[in-house]
């Protein structure tokens, strides 16, 4: 992967952060429950996290990370995940967070020795929200949120 196809994958994971902070932040204002407020929110938190890290990075390598692009969560995409069971929207996370940790992968594989961390930390936070999406799956929500927590705890 040539330099210019790197920071294109970084730019599009930066944006994919603006994209998953919205994404929460619009599910906890969809939600009736106090519980699922409070995941979707820190989840958005990770996100914002995550995407702060990606902008530096692209910063840091002389690309400009600012968008005038507004990030909109549609009813229907919404929808898709609210009108169906926990179980079936976590699914349906499950796969988009599989196929993004490939692509992390791919960019950690090429990093610069200087971006490792940065993309390194991209992604354990998709495999901490991978471990979120098992757990609730699995039933486990009392401590599906808990590698979620670490990461922003060691930040």
């Amino acid at each position: 992967m040539e330099h210019d196809n790197y920071l294109d994958g970084i730019r599009s994971a930066w944006l994919g952060e603006l994209f998953g902070q919205a994404f929460f932040k619009a599910m906890a204002d969809a939600s009736d429950d106090e519980h699922m407020q409070v995941t979707w929110k820190t989840l958005a938190q990770l996100e914002d996290v995550t995407g702060n890290r990606m902008a530096t990075l692209l910063e840091s390598n002389g690309e400009k990370a600012a968008t005038d692009q507004i990030i909109d969560i549609s009813d229907e995409l919404l929808r898709q995940y609210t009108d169906v069971s926990h179980f079936e929207s976590m699914t349906r996370m499950q796969d988009v967070i599989e196929k993004a940790i490939i692509r992390f992968d791919q960019l950690l594989a090429v990093a610069p020795e200087n971006d490792v961390n940065a993309v390194r930390f991209l992604v354990e936070h998709e495999l901490a929200l991978q471990t979120f999406v098992e757990r609730e799956i699995a039933g486990h929500t009392e401590n599906s949120l808990e590698e979620v927590i670490r990461l922003l705890d060691d930040i």
